[in-house]
């Protein structure tokens, strides 16, 4: 179940970010304050819940604030 934060750039481009801003981004900030927005952030989740067989509620979602988090959230599951 672990992701690589490569793999959750694949997600995001396939919940629909356009390849050169998922290229851009840090994996140690924020996603929100590098382009995502409040409809890019739950489609991207519901993307790691069903790939990744998680699940994310509200509380925990808004904890995952950038790519590493994501990863380390995966990871601790994996």
């Amino acid at each position: 179940m672990a992701k690589s934060v490569e793999e959750l750039r694949g997600l995001l481009e396939e919940a629909g970010l356009r390849p050169e801003l998922v290229r851009a981004l840090d994996p140690s900030a924020p996603l929100l304050k590098q382009g995502l927005d409040s409809v890019d952030l739950p489609t991207f989740c519901a993307l790691v819940e069903d790939r990744c067989g998680v699940v994310l509620d509200e509380m925990t979602a808004m904890n995952l604030r950038t790519l590493d988090d994501f990863a380390r959230f995966l990871a601790e599951r994996g």
